[in-house]
């Protein structure tokens, strides 16, 4: 029997013989050169089968219930490749094998979503997953489940995941580097699979999830930062309340304005020091020494302990509290991220600030201020806690185009709409470090010193 491009035979292995002279009856599946067995559930006696032709003699007496059987398992089999060709998937030989022992009660079929909760909770045992890694693993579960409810380990496919993917990013209007991380999800744990032999082809071999992209990082100006933190002096914040909804709750009004300066307190730390969330919200008092801050962090997959010590300046020092009754160095409770960002987007608000603050935007604004300031980078890069330079010169690059947007304004002065830009690249790292227009400049040698790597260098114009 033959469906399409897939062949259905009887090919039984009679060297598997048993002591009653039985063997089992197989259907040898082939598709594209490859080819599986499938035990269709009974024996049958040497004296029933052609080994040459491989096939059921007719003239045996008791032959033509065999030839029946056989004969039913293969339109089964044939109506499982039918359901997938209808459907447009990919046949998948081990797929087949799988449904067709399913249909018939013998194997439950092997669910992906069950087998990546199993492991779940056995990373979540061994402390393996921080808790942000878990909520964003848990989202893309749903995400997936929605997608496709009943997804067996041999679904996962090119096929598959190319579909998925313009799902992703065409009906769920997701950005590239969310689309990135729900690919990596599934990556990981079919690599998991694939190691454990559980399946016999990895997916990502053929499909390349790809990079995530560095877009630009959102950060406040030092004027805007400065107005953040005049507004938390002011106590202004402290007047806000809000009006109580419920008719059963004691109090009439609720005192939002704390809630709203508590928050500004430690976002305005984070964008004197640079720590994370997370460290923000673990830091103690115990970790205040003398003029500087000390702690340890756990950083990237492995959670690898880090120490980092970073010095504490005036305003920072303003904002910290030395001692406290609950040993946390704010004297309150850091909210969650997610509560935290709520807050964070009415207080640019009332400040006047047009932008979709998040707390991660603390980090990015001391960094960016600090070169800014021209602190040096490999200083910056230490005070962030980075293992790498490369990670840091994220910021120089954001700085960098700063000062092209600002020597834009040379062009003003020389009036021309089609105007010849110059631009003068570091000769040890290649970063830009400034452009201006051809002819506006009457120097023939320009000083220049490059905020990436402190190179200092003269650049010299051609005549």
């Amino acid at each position: 029997m033959k469906t399409k491009n897939v062949k259905i035979s009887l090919d039984c292995k009679t060297n598997h013989i048993s002591k009653g002279r039985k063997f089992p009856l197989l259907l040898r599946v082939a598709c594209n050169g490859k080819h599986i067995y499938i035990n269709i559930g009974k024996s049958i006696e040497e004296k029933f089968y052609d080994k040459q032709n491989k096939e059921i003699k007719k003239e045996v007496k008791g032959a033509s219930s065999y030839i029946d059987y056989v004969e039913r398992h293969k339109v089964k089999i044939s109506e499982i490749i039918s359901d997938f060709e209808r459907n447009g998937q990919v046949i998948n030989l081990q797929k087949i094998r799988e449904t067709y022992l399913f249909q018939l009660g013998k194997i439950d079929s092997v669910s992906f979503y069950e087998y990546v909760k199993e492991t779940i909770d056995k990373e979540k045992e061994l402390s393996l997953l921080k808790e942000k890694t878990l909520y964003n693993y848990e989202r893309n579960m749903v995400i997936l489940n929605e997608y496709c409810p009943t997804l067996s380990i041999h679904d996962i496919d090119k096929t598959f995941l190319e579909k998925y993917e313009s799902h992703l990013l065409h009906k769920l209007k997701m950005s590239r580097n969310s689309k990135f991380h729900a690919m990596c999800f599934i990556r990981k744990y079919t690599l998991r699979l694939f190691k454990d032999g559980k399946i016999k082809n990895y997916p990502f071999s053929s499909y390349i999830v790809g990079s995530p992209e560095l877009g630009e990082p959102l950060y406040l100006e030092l004027e805007e930062l400065n107005k953040l933190h005049d507004l938390y002096e002011s106590g202004e914040l402290l007047k806000i309340v809000r009006n109580s909804k419920s008719k059963f709750t004691k109090y009439k009004t609720f005192p939002l304005g704390e809630k709203y300066q508590e928050v500004l307190k430690y976002y305005l730390a984070s964008c004197y020091c640079g720590l994370r969330h997370s460290d923000i919200k673990t830091l103690k008092t115990s970790e205040i020494k003398g003029a500087h801050i000390v702690k340890i962090m756990k950083k990237g997959r492995k959670g690898q302990l880090k120490e980092v010590k970073i010095p504490i300046r005036k305003r920072f020092e303003s904002l910290l509290q030395r001692k406290s009754e609950n040993g946390f160095a704010f004297g309150v409770k850091v909210k969650e991220c997610s509560q935290t960002n709520k807050y964070l987007k009415d207080i640019a608000k009332i400040a006047g600030i047009e932008k979709e603050l998040t707390f991660h935007s603390a980090r990015h604004t001391f960094a960016v201020v600090s070169l800014r300031l021209v602190i040096p980078i490999d200083v910056i890069s230490n005070v962030l806690g980075h293992s790498e330079l490369e990670t840091t010169q994220r910021y120089a690059r954001v700085v960098a185009s700063y000062k092209n947007e600002q020597m834009n304004k040379w062009d003003k002065i020389a009036g021309d709409a089609h105007i010849t830009e110059i631009e003068v690249s570091c000769p040890n790292c290649t970063l830009s470090v400034m452009k201006f227009a051809k002819d506006v400049l009457k120097l023939k040698k320009i000083p220049c010193k490059c905020q990436n790597c402190n190179e200092d260098f003269v650049y010299c114009i051609a005549s």
